[in-house]
């Protein structure tokens, strides 16, 4: 949220304000979660199915909440609290869609509001990365419902000139106070499908909903419309803004969109405006896909983008995961989920998806758990998803729980009676049935509504599969966040270290959901990292810490903030910039006894100058590192770095330089020393609950966030006096019985383990015994009765229940924690748990 005082958000929110102090409170940051509170934050108090957030208001502030938007009927219903700030309203979501409209109007230039049926998130995603070079805000994730759209509009830190948001409706008459909100200048409406038809009951209902959200839009606006949608029509011609639609042929616009063939891993485009033509690839072979793209790149050429910045931005596309997540296992069974939603669009989509990608040698498998709220058309329409997997060649239906399946199974049976039909009740007996049947060559389909547990299933059959795993939990590192942002208070911004590839966790997943989290700030190493970020839709602030001279033309291009170390790397970012008619952010990085990189404190004012005088560079930031921050010997050496970095600032200050990005702590220093926050805070390693020292960890408490698994693939029994492995190096002293593993040091173990570590097996101890290997381990399992082929091994981390600290297997094998995750390799896969 645009920072706002109290005073003035209760004012705004038309509500009372009590229990507030004398000194105003400025609230930057909105949490609808009391877990999620912390200093800066408003709670608001929201009624939901499961739970009614006043319940939770004793939490919020003990989290660190600044105030808190109540009911005033609810309150008198829960004990308060004399000094809890409160704004009292009617309703906290009326009062809560007041407030973005407010800060929409004060403080956004122009709004695209994206609607439709389905593709929301892949359009908005997809023109974020189009559009990548300026600075716009969009709604994290999915952010569109009555509650999601004004989150999205009060994610905004700053004033924007251009917000995409998404809107979406499941009810007549909710599209009315979203119109507000968004206020849109321009419009986007991807489909019309049958989402939420039980509610609205025709799609010409669904249609007037969604159309009126341009009601508004001025003559000076446009809308994309799809072509040929006669439901449509009626509203269409009653707008004042100019109407284009969207299809395979050019249009009014200019700019038109040619699948030519199909690639190994995507699909070839034609370009073409103002008789120019590009030729791009993209990782998609789904149809639906080039839909989304088409509307995006055909938006993002209203907007300004030209043919080239188009082109530049679009090859080697890769469509975020919100819709499709692809994976394939070392035996070739490739997983495609797409359990987020389900409605007859999507179905189909994911079913032509699904035909395109697979293997013609291997078999297609459906696991299907039903669509929602399709009122009397239900029957009909899960008949037509049984025939159409009959038709797309699926050989195996798998139906999970009730509903209209009896529908999809008949549909199925008529288009393909030689196909298998398997009755399932809940994830759980999917996973039982589903994992003897699959062997290579296989392609699994998993679709289903988000809450019908099919999510999780994928992730378990997937780990099962993998050979090698590392699970990331992504609440763990939402509750990370918010306890770094209590312990730092509400003035302190996080800026997420995402450096060799987040850690090795996968850098675009990471970014994505950062921004989801209201992190508005990453680092990264290279400027190739930053613009990886950036392509894969990240709109937060991007900090380079390692650019070079070369790199100028991306910086400028995706909008990253380079560090500047060294007086000559300043005045070589001068000279390249001269006669471009741009102005660079930078950042100034100050040596106060690292030595590593950073210019003297005594020249800082100096280059900070030179930056100034440049006329092509603008100081918005300015930062240091601490040598060893984690270690209690050393903090006197570290308060004299924080000592001469305070001069320094001072010095800056004093010639002009403020309203400065001043960030110095790491996860070390944010943990252990409070005059080193500052007004941002870089947070590495803690972002996954990792600690760099016993002493960060008596300082802060976090959630282990990542875990490393493997499975036992084979295992033998040897007499006493066997030697196993290279060299030799183990002879057994007793009969032994060993579990062979398929995870070695190419994949990112370290070799020192071998004959010091250990790993868990089903939450007991088994050491390595002998060298470890390229591609696999031995485990030491004599004592571990009833371990069978196929028992799951922790290397490292958290998962099922048991835990492994990394920070111990980084001992035993003489390095550190930070090494033990970036060195991951890539057969690994990566699996990301929701909340």
């Amino acid at each position: 949220m645009i920072p706002v005082s109290i005073e003035q958000l209760a004012r705004e929110a038309g509500g009372q304000l009590r229990g507030a102090s004398s000194g105003s409170i400025m609230l930057d940051r909105i949490a609808t979660d009391s877990r999620g509170a912390s200093p800066g934050s408003l709670f608001v108090a929201l009624h939901g199915q499961q739970a009614d957030g006043h319940a939770f208001l004793a939490d919020a502030f003990r989290n660190g909440a600044s105030a808190a938007l109540v009911s005033n009927s609810a309150i008198t219903r829960v004990a308060l609290e004399p000094q809890w700030p409160l704004i009292v309203v009617p309703d906290p979501l009326r009062a809560l869609h007041t407030v973005a409209r407010w800060q929409r109007r004060e403080y956004f230039g122009k709004v695209l509001a994206i609607t439709g049926s389905n593709g929301k998130t892949i359009v908005k995603d997809a023109l974020k990365t189009l559009l990548a070079g300026r600075k716009i805000l969009a709604s994290p994730g999915s952010y569109n419902s009555q509650l999601g759209l004004p989150l999205a509009v009060l994610s905004a830190e700053k004033p924007e000139d251009l917000a995409i948001l998404e809107v979406g409706v499941s009810a007549p008459g909710e599209m009315s106070s979203l119109e507000q909100i968004a206020a849109p200048d321009y419009g986007i409406l991807t489909n019309i499908g049958l989402a939420h038809f039980a509610a609205f009951g025709s799609r010409e209902a669904i249609a007037k909903e969604k159309m009126s959200l341009f009601t508004h839009i001025s003559r000076a606006g446009w809308v994309l419309l799809p072509q040929d949608e006669p439901a449509i029509a009626p509203m269409a011609q009653q707008l004042a803004c100019a109407v284009h639609t969207v299809g395979a042929a050019v249009n009014s616009i200019g700019f038109s969109m040619t699948p030519v063939s199909l690639a190994e891993d995507g699909q070839i485009l034609d370009l073409a405006a103002a008789g120019t033509t590009r030729t791009v690839k993209v990782k998609t072979r789904s149809p639906e896909m080039i839909s989304d793209l088409r509307y995006a790149a055909s938006a993002a050429y209203l907007l300004g983008a030209t043919l080239d910045d188009i082109a530049g931005s679009m090859e080697g596309y890769v469509p975020t995961s919100t819709r499709m997540e692809l994976w394939s296992s070392p035996q070739g069974i490739r997983i495609m989920n797409d359990s987020y939603s389900a409605d007859p669009i999507s179905v189909q989509a994911a079913l032509r998806s699904a035909m395109l990608a697979a293997p013609e040698a291997g078999r297609k498998i459906f696991a299907f758990a039903g669509m929602r709220e399709l009122g009397s058309s239900s029957s009909r329409e899960h008949r037509q998803v049984g025939a159409q997997a009959g038709e797309c060649g699926f050989s195996h239906l798998y139906l999970v729980g009730n509903g209209d399946l009896k529908s999809t199974a008949e549909g199925f049976a008529a288009a393909r009676p030689q196909g298998t039909v398997v009755q399932v009740q809940n994830p759980d007996e999917l996973k039982q049935h589903l994992l003897p049947l699959l062997r290579p060559g296989d392609t699994v389909l998993f679709k289903g509504p988000r809450n019908a547990g099919m999510i999780r299933a994928v992730q378990d059959i997937s780990g099962a599969i993998a050979q090698r795993c590392q699970w990331v939990n992504l609440a763990a590192i939402e509750g990370n966040i918010a306890r770094f942002r209590r312990h730092c208070g509400g003035g302190t911004h996080i800026l997420a270290m995402l450096k060799a590839m987040a850690y090795g966790t996968e850098l675009a997943q990471l970014a994505s959901w950062m921004s989801r989290l209201g992190v508005h700030h990453i680092g990264v190493s290279s400027a190739n990292e930053g613009v990886a970020v950036r392509k894969n839709g990240a709109d937060q602030e991007i900090y380079v810490f390692l650019a070079e001279n070369e790199d100028v033309d991306n910086l400028l291009r995706y909008r990253l903030t380079p560090i500047i170390y060294s007086r000559a790397l300043a005045g070589a970012f001068a000279r390249s910039l001269q006669h471009r008619g741009v102005v660079l952010n930078v950042h100034l990085k100050i040596d106060t006894g690292m030595h590593r990189l950073g210019v003297s404190p005594e020249a800082a004012l100096e280059v900070a100058r030179l930056v100034r005088d440049s006329g092509v560079m603008r100081l918005t930031g300015v930062c240091t590192h601490f040598a060893s921050a984690d270690d209690p010997g050393s903090d006197n050496f570290t308060r004299q770095q924080i000592a001469t970095f305070d001069a320094a600032l001072a010095q800056l200050q004093a010639a002009g330089f403020d309203q400065l990005q001043v960030h110095a702590a790491s996860t070390s220093a944010a943990a252990r020393f409070p005059q080193a926050r500052y007004n941002m805070v870089r947070i590495g390693l803690g972002l996954y609950g990792l600690y760099p020292s016993p002493a960060v960890q008596d300082a802060l408490d976090l959630e282990l966030a990542i875990g490393v698994t493997s499975r036992i693939t084979s295992i033998q029994e040897y007499p006493a006096g066997s030697t196993l492995g290279y060299g030799r190096t183990f002879t057994a002293s007793h009969p032994i019985k060993v579990g062979i593993v398929p995870f070695g040091y190419d994949d990112g173990l370290p070799w020192a383990l071998a004959g010091k570590g250990c790993a868990l097996v089903e939450g007991r101890r088994a050491p390595i015994v002998g060298r470890i290997s390229m591609d696999q381990m031995q485990l030491d399992i004599t004592d571990l009765p009833g371990v069978t082929v196929g028992a799951e091994v922790l290397l490292y981390g958290t998962h099922n229940g048991h835990t492994l600290r990394p920070e111990e297997v980084a001992e035993k094998a003489g390095t550190i924690s930070h090494e033990l995750l970036t060195r991951l390799g890539e057969r690994v896969h990566r699996i990301y748990v929701e909340p």
